[in-house]
Protein backbone atom coordinates (compact mmCIF):
# COMPACT_ATOMS: atom_id res chain seq x y z
CA UNK A 1 0.00 0.00 0.00
CA UNK A 2 1.16 3.59 -1.21
CA UNK A 3 -0.34 6.62 0.62
CA UNK A 4 -2.27 9.07 -1.95
CA UNK A 5 -1.87 12.30 -1.88
CA UNK A 6 -4.72 13.58 -3.49
CA UNK A 7 -7.04 10.87 -2.11
CA UNK A 8 -5.66 10.83 1.19
CA UNK A 9 -5.88 6.75 1.77
CA UNK A 10 -3.67 4.27 1.50
CA UNK A 11 -3.79 2.49 -1.70
CA UNK A 12 -2.88 -0.97 -2.91
CA UNK A 13 0.14 -0.99 -5.72
CA UNK A 14 1.15 -3.17 -8.11
CA UNK A 15 5.09 -4.65 -8.22
CA UNK A 16 6.69 -6.20 -11.33
CA UNK A 17 10.40 -7.24 -11.14
CA UNK A 18 13.10 -7.35 -13.61
CA UNK A 19 16.34 -9.55 -12.70
CA UNK A 20 19.80 -9.55 -14.78
CA UNK A 21 22.43 -11.41 -13.34
CA UNK A 22 25.97 -10.44 -14.13
CA UNK A 23 28.76 -12.14 -14.34
CA UNK A 24 31.49 -11.75 -11.57
CA UNK A 25 29.12 -9.12 -10.10
CA UNK A 26 26.04 -10.74 -9.02
CA UNK A 27 22.12 -10.88 -9.74
CA UNK A 28 20.37 -7.05 -9.61
CA UNK A 29 16.90 -6.85 -9.51
CA UNK A 30 14.49 -3.57 -10.56
CA UNK A 31 11.02 -3.63 -8.96
CA UNK A 32 8.81 -1.29 -10.30
CA UNK A 33 5.76 0.25 -8.35
CA UNK A 34 2.52 1.49 -10.04
CA UNK A 35 -1.26 2.24 -9.19
CA UNK A 36 -2.51 0.73 -11.89
CA UNK A 37 -0.67 2.36 -15.06
CA UNK A 38 0.76 5.25 -12.62
CA UNK A 39 4.63 4.95 -11.82
CA UNK A 40 5.17 4.99 -8.37
CA UNK A 41 9.05 4.45 -8.02
CA UNK A 42 11.17 1.71 -8.28
CA UNK A 43 13.83 -0.04 -5.67
CA UNK A 44 17.07 -1.36 -7.47
CA UNK A 45 18.65 -4.20 -5.04
CA UNK A 46 21.64 -5.95 -5.38
CA UNK A 47 21.64 -10.04 -3.92
CA UNK A 48 24.59 -10.16 -1.58
CA UNK A 49 25.19 -13.66 -0.24
CA UNK A 50 23.48 -13.38 2.96
CA UNK A 51 20.94 -10.84 2.00
CA UNK A 52 20.84 -7.71 -0.19
CA UNK A 53 22.22 -4.19 -1.03
CA UNK A 54 19.93 -1.48 -1.73
CA UNK A 55 21.50 0.49 -4.65
CA UNK A 56 19.08 3.23 -5.14
CA UNK A 57 15.03 3.54 -4.51
CA UNK A 58 13.13 6.65 -6.59
CA UNK A 59 9.45 7.83 -5.61
CA UNK A 60 8.78 8.83 -9.53
CA UNK A 61 5.62 10.97 -7.96
CA UNK A 62 6.17 12.53 -4.73
CA UNK A 63 3.28 15.19 -5.48
CA UNK A 64 1.19 12.21 -5.62
CA UNK A 65 2.59 9.57 -3.06
CA UNK A 66 4.21 9.68 -0.01
CA UNK A 67 5.37 7.14 2.02
CA UNK A 68 7.34 5.37 -0.41
CA UNK A 69 10.39 4.52 1.52
CA UNK A 70 8.61 1.97 3.41
CA UNK A 71 6.89 0.10 0.39
CA UNK A 72 10.73 -0.06 -0.30
CA UNK A 73 11.26 -1.70 2.79
CA UNK A 74 8.76 -4.19 2.12
CA UNK A 75 10.24 -5.13 -0.91
CA UNK A 76 13.91 -5.57 0.55
CA UNK A 77 12.48 -7.95 2.68
CA UNK A 78 10.25 -9.96 0.57
CA UNK A 79 13.16 -10.04 -1.66
CA UNK A 80 14.81 -11.52 0.94
CA UNK A 81 11.85 -13.69 2.04
CA UNK A 82 11.74 -15.24 -1.95
CA UNK A 83 15.25 -16.17 -1.83
CA UNK A 84 14.65 -18.28 1.52
CA UNK A 85 16.75 -16.00 3.86
CA UNK A 86 15.93 -16.27 7.31
CA UNK A 87 17.85 -13.92 8.77
CA UNK A 88 18.78 -11.39 5.93
CA UNK A 89 21.50 -8.32 6.61
CA UNK A 90 20.21 -5.55 4.20
CA UNK A 91 22.43 -2.71 3.87
CA UNK A 92 22.30 0.46 1.93
CA UNK A 93 23.47 4.03 2.08
CA UNK A 94 21.88 7.37 2.72
CA UNK A 95 23.29 10.14 0.35
CA UNK A 96 21.87 13.83 -0.91
CA UNK A 97 20.14 14.85 2.70
CA UNK A 98 18.15 11.92 3.20
CA UNK A 99 19.78 10.48 6.52
CA UNK A 100 17.06 11.58 8.70
CA UNK A 101 14.41 10.03 6.63
CA UNK A 102 16.21 6.54 6.82
CA UNK A 103 16.43 6.80 10.66
CA UNK A 104 13.24 8.08 10.85
CA UNK A 105 11.85 4.47 8.73
CA UNK A 106 14.06 2.44 11.50
CA UNK A 107 17.07 2.28 9.12
CA UNK A 108 20.29 2.38 11.87
CA UNK A 109 24.07 3.94 10.40
CA UNK A 110 26.82 1.43 10.74
CA UNK A 111 28.99 4.16 12.28
CA UNK A 112 27.23 4.68 15.53
CA UNK A 113 28.28 8.02 15.72
CA UNK A 114 26.04 9.30 12.70
CA UNK A 115 23.00 7.82 14.85
CA UNK A 116 23.39 9.79 18.01
CA UNK A 117 24.08 12.40 15.79
CA UNK A 118 20.64 12.01 13.61
CA UNK A 119 18.74 11.77 17.15
CA UNK A 120 20.23 14.97 18.33
CA UNK A 121 18.79 16.62 15.26
CA UNK A 122 15.48 15.05 15.44
CA UNK A 123 14.99 15.88 19.00
CA UNK A 124 15.84 19.45 18.33
CA UNK A 125 14.46 19.59 15.06
CA UNK A 126 10.94 22.12 14.71
CA UNK A 127 7.85 21.13 12.88
CA UNK A 128 8.39 22.26 9.00
CA UNK A 129 12.13 22.65 9.49
CA UNK A 130 14.58 20.86 6.88
CA UNK A 131 18.42 19.76 7.59
CA UNK A 132 20.53 19.46 5.04
CA UNK A 133 22.75 16.48 5.99
CA UNK A 134 25.04 16.11 2.95
CA UNK A 135 28.40 16.76 5.03
CA UNK A 136 27.33 13.32 6.08
CA UNK A 137 28.53 11.85 2.64
CA UNK A 138 27.55 8.36 1.97
CA UNK A 139 26.75 6.87 5.10
CA UNK A 140 26.36 3.39 5.62
CA UNK A 141 23.12 2.10 6.73
CA UNK A 142 21.64 -1.47 8.04
CA UNK A 143 18.46 -2.34 8.65
CA UNK A 144 18.19 -3.97 12.48
CA UNK A 145 16.03 -7.35 13.19
CA UNK A 146 13.52 -5.85 14.98
CA UNK A 147 12.33 -3.48 11.88
CA UNK A 148 12.54 -6.82 9.45
CA UNK A 149 10.46 -8.67 11.99
CA UNK A 150 8.02 -5.67 12.27
CA UNK A 151 8.07 -5.86 8.21
CA UNK A 152 7.12 -10.07 8.05
CA UNK A 153 4.44 -8.76 10.50
CA UNK A 154 2.98 -6.43 7.48
CA UNK A 155 3.64 -9.32 4.69
CA UNK A 156 1.43 -11.41 6.48
CA UNK A 157 -1.07 -9.91 6.16
CA UNK A 158 -0.55 -7.73 2.51
CA UNK A 159 2.50 -9.07 0.80
CA UNK A 160 3.71 -7.06 -2.24
CA UNK A 161 5.49 -9.66 -4.18
CA UNK A 162 3.63 -12.54 -5.99
CA UNK A 163 3.73 -15.85 -4.43
CA UNK A 164 4.78 -14.62 -0.91
CA UNK A 165 2.15 -15.67 1.80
Amino acid sequence: MIHSIKQNIDIPVQVTSKSQSICGLGTFTRYEVKDNKIPVGYVDLQDTPRGCHVMYIKNQNPKLYKGFGNVADQIEVEHCMKRYIESPIITSEAKFNTHILHYKRGKKFVNEGVNVLIQDIIEHLKKGEQVMTNYLGASKMYMPINMINEIREKIKIAPLLKGLK
